[in-house]
């Protein structure tokens, strides 16, 4: 970051050093909090319909755009014609808040993230504590749209999503604990700094356990039992339709990204590899392609 703020003063003489980084610092929060969510989400879910469809022996999205690209814009554009329905006896506020919190737990969490050598929103000296703990706030919101629901699948659906949440969140603590002993840190940075071999080859069991964890606390295939269709319809989201319903997927998605994140800089070293680093441009830009790759 400081690379880019010293190249922008030098380029443009009538930018001072303060305005600079005002500058790099605007661009990049809006980056993380508003284009790296539609980015995610849309690369995401059409990777995941190609992949299952040729799993299936099917072609997948093939209509929207040059081979179905444009199918993520398409579904959102979809999301947002269709009619928006409260159930009469719904709790109105917390029914309309728990969308809401759920993307906003997700996008919480890129604040931590070193996504590139001096990129980092907040460089905190518990992280990772706080990474852990923003990233529940989404089975918060699970439990809120269950609950205001006042459908009785929802509710199931959301005391599901607690259980697991409780049952998994004990080991990936118990994971993110041994890689902080083996640094010596609870910042993501120094953590990243300090993987001078990825921790990925000395904690392997540790990678395990968190990697499995968190596709459980995510709610993926085989975990999905608070979404379990033949039991109880939709899960917790049973009962929202539109725009609310696209935000749960929304938050679901960017949590599976920032969660891929955190096991990037916990035990893949990060942004770190061959000519990356913070002392010139293209070596932030090969840290961000690095951290992408790996993510």
């Amino acid at each position: 970051m400081e690379a880019i703020i010293a190249w922008l003063a030098a380029t443009f003489p009538p930018l001072s050093e303060p305005l600079a980084r005002l500058i790099v610092y605007v661009v990049y929060s809006v980056a993380l909090a508003f284009v790296a969510p539609v980015v995610i989400v849309v690369g995401y879910t059409y990777m995941e319909r190609k992949v299952l469809a040729r799993i299936q022996d099917r072609i997948g999205p093939n209509r929207a755009g040059p081979l179905g690209i444009f199918q993520g814009l398409a579904d959102a554009v979809k999301m947002l014609t269709k009619e928006d329905v409260t159930p009469a006896n719904a709790d109105r506020i917390v029914f309309n808040l728990a969308p809401a919190l759920a993307v906003i737990a997700a996008v919480l969490v890129f604040a931590v993230l070193p996504v590139a050598p001096g990129f980092i929103g907040a460089d905190l000296q518990v992280g990772i504590l706080y990474a852990v703990a923003v990233g529940a706030l989404g089975e918060v919101a699970a439990l809120m749209a269950g609950w205001s629901s006042n459908n009785k699948y929802a509710l199931i659906g959301a005391f599901r999503v607690v259980a697991q949440l409780i049952a998994y969140e004990i080991p990936i603590v118990l994971a993110v604990l041994v890689v902080v002993m083996a640094s010596g840190s609870m910042q993501m940075g120094a953590i990243v700094a300090a993987q001078d071999v990825p921790y990925l080859v000395v904690l392997p069991v540790a990678f395990l356990i968190f990697f499995i964890g968190n596709i459980a606390e995510i709610g993926r295939s085989p975990f999905d039992l608070m979404e379990a269709e033949s039991e109880i319809v939709a899960g917790f989201h049973v009962e929202y339709s539109g725009f609310k319903f696209a935000l749960f997927f929304i938050g679901e998605y960017m949590h599976l990204f920032s969660a891929a994140g955190i096991a990037t800089a916990l035990f893949l070293g990060g942004w770190r590899g061959p000519f990356a680093g913070p002392d010139s441009i293209p070596g932030v830009i090969l840290g961000l392609v690095y951290f992408l790759i790996k993510t």
